[in-house]
């Protein structure tokens, strides 16, 4: 995902559904590219929901933080496990 600019601002709303579109087709099979979407996800509805004012955007933005948080505390927990066994 490291063609997707920092700065979502500059793009309108019809760019970002399709970086989001681009972005959602593409395969994901670890924990980490799971979280790193959600991340993306996120990004991509708060910057609708700030540019439009739109709540369920901005719900949705909320969702995939979410989502994503849990994701990175999970590997965290795991990589934390697997460093106290040693």
């Amino acid at each position: 995902m490291s063609q997707i600019p920092e700065d979502l601002s500059c793009l309108s709303g019809p760019e970002l559904v399709r970086v989001f579109l681009a972005a959602y087709d593409k395969p994901r099979t670890t924990k980490a590219e799971r979280a790193e979407f959600f991340d993306f996800k996120s990004r991509i509805f708060a910057a609708i929901a700030e540019r439009d004012g739109n709540p369920d955007a901005a719900r949705f933005a909320a969702c995939a933080r979410a989502d994503s948080d849990l994701l990175w505390a999970e590997i965290a927990a795991a990589e934390a496990l697997n460093w106290g066994g040693r």
